[in-house]
């Protein structure tokens, strides 16, 4: 009897499963550190713990080139410019501008207004690199904006707040930023590897993240708590040194603004981590979001008819 080897898998679908798999990895630590972030805010300034966490991640991401011993620290190509501004614009940026939104806006709202940075991408995308995204895909995007736009209502969001208000302006222009940042990564073929990349993206940012706070959070006292050590001991590793490379594979792999899109479900588990870590009242258009920002999801990643 003849034995037929089992056929290969679609090398388009390994892709996209490669793909998915970095985007979950990121989507569940970004989405689940919002409320851990403010926890550890109660013992230590945002700005403090931000830079504590990127130049911590700096140094795991370092450990972990070493321990590889695949290549060296150093950028290649003189490309350590162009990935320290996108650090910044990634990292600094976000971090900076959340970590003080979060002073005056629950970590659900926070994590909610963040994660705008699909519709920022897509459109620094068309005009930066002239992207055509195909009009399913568009629609994909319409529908999970508008999905997330469903927490945005009054009831929940003091606007005559002046805080409040402070407080969205500074995560928008995170969100903005940080689709402009995904775009200018993804318009370079990068010659440094990945895990070098990381590191000087995480250096960059963490350095001017210590300036800003070393200026602005000078008299601010950190209580070192078990629970801060915790906090900041996780974020080296896991929203910091993997998900930053995680998110530098999938960049790699898909257009800004479908990569963006993979995000999208991040401010749904930020506000379920909310729910259970600090109580916070979950909204009655919770379910009806999560149906819209899934349906815009796979609107967004289902592959495109092909002829035979």
């Amino acid at each position: 009897m003849t034995r037929h080897a089992a056929p290969a898998r679609d090398p388009a679908a390994r892709a996209g499963l490669a793909v998915l798999a970095y985007a979950a990895l990121v989507v569940l630590t970004w989405g689940s550190n919002y409320p851990l972030m403010k926890l550890a805010f109660q013992d230590i300034g945002p700005l403090t713990f931000s830079a504590a966490r990127l130049l911590g991640g700096a140094v795991t991401v370092a450990l972990w080139i070493v321990a590889q011993r695949r290549h060296g620290l150093l950028p290649q190509g003189g490309e350590g410019w162009r990935l320290g501004g996108i650090g910044l614009l990634q990292l600094a940026a976000v971090l900076g501008f959340s970590g003080i939104a979060l002073q005056v806006l629950p970590a659900g709202r926070t994590a909610t207004a963040v994660y705008s940075m699909p519709l920022w991408a897509a459109l620094f995308g068309m005009a930066l690199r002239r992207e055509r995204l195909a009009p399913r895909r568009l629609l994909g995007v319409a529908v999970s904006l508008a999905g997330l736009s469903l927490f945005m209502d009054p009831s929940v969001i003091a606007w005559h707040d002046p805080g409040s208000q402070q407080g969205m302006v500074m995560v928008l222009c995170a969100a903005a930023l940080w689709g402009l940042g995904a775009v200018l990564y993804g318009m370079h073929a990068w010659r440094t590897p990945l895990l070098a990349q990381t590191l000087w993206q995480l250096l960059a940012a963490g350095l001017l993240m210590s300036c800003l706070a070393f200026w602005l959070e000078a008299g601010r006292p950190v209580r070192w708590s078990p629970t801060l050590v915790a906090v900041l001991a996780w974020n080296f590793v896991g929203p910091t040194a993997l998900a930053v490379w995680a998110w530098s594979q999938v960049l790699r792999r898909v257009p800004a603004a479908v990569a963006g899109q993979l995000l999208m479900s991040t401010p749904l588990v930020g506000i379920l981590c909310s729910v259970l870590i600090f109580g916070e009242d979950l909204p009655g258009a919770f379910l009806l979001s999560a149906f819209f920002v899934t349906l815009g999801g796979l609107l967004v990643l289902l592959p495109e008819r092909r002829g035979r």
